[in-house]
């Protein structure tokens, strides 16, 4: 039974990853580009040090975990209705493996341009945002992996709705694309979306399970 209630519950952190990756996008907007003098780019970690630990420290972390649950939950979904040799399910895993894996990088990096910039090592800084502006290589094509095969194994299994296997489909090639980086601003509806349809779906299963069984 606690089973049962886990695996119904378990769509919803799309939800709470949507809240997640929001609350990130907002602290770390108006980031410093690469391609801005040392000084400018010291001056913004160095102002902004207390959001960028809180992102890098507390948010990527969380969502690292998040995306991992969800894509669980995706893989449940594609799985039950895919055929054995089918292997999108295990895709879709991967690619939310990747994805967790590059936010945890983010996180790091981020974390230790802000602990650099708050202890004044002003070529420090410079050095490691330059490698931080290309963090988000890694969950960009871990996204691009799990949405692909979401959306593709969701259209030939019928395992997801035709809109939400559509959508993810199209987020899946934007994410591999050049526009990859701002895929990640829709992302989120995306998986709100499909949190609240799995959740709706497992629920329904799970009252008509409990009314068959009291029959």
């Amino acid at each position: 039974m606690q089973t049962d209630r886990i695996h119904r519950l378990l769509p919803l952190t799309g939800v709470i990853f949507a809240a997640v990756m929001l609350a990130a996008l907002y602290l770390t907007r108006g980031e410093a580009d690469a391609g801005d003098s040392p000084r400018v780019i010291f001056d913004y970690w160095h102002d902004h040090r207390g959001v960028q630990l809180v992102a890098g420290l507390v948010l990527a972390p969380y969502g690292a975990a998040l995306v991992l649950l969800f894509a669980a939950a995706l893989r449940n979904t594609i799985r039950a209705h895919e055929t054995e040799e089918a292997l999108y399910s295990a895709v879709v895993l991967a690619g939310g493996v990747i994805a967790a894996v590059g936010l945890i990088l983010t996180g790091v990096l981020d974390a230790a341009v802000a602990a650099s910039a708050d202890r004044g090592a002003r070529d420090t800084v410079y050095t490691l945002a330059q490698l931080q502006s290309y963090d988000w290589v890694p969950w960009v094509v871990g996204f691009g992996v799990m949405l692909l095969a979401a959306g593709i194994g969701g259209v030939r299994a019928i395992a997801l709705p035709r809109l939400l296997s559509w959508s993810a489909i199209v987020l899946g090639v934007l994410f591999l694309s050049p526009a990859g980086f701002f895929a990640a601003f829709a992302l989120p509806f995306w998986t709100t979306t499909t949190g609240i349809v799995l959740y709706r779906r497992n629920s329904g299963a799970a009252s008509a399970s409990m009314a068959g069984a009291t029959a």
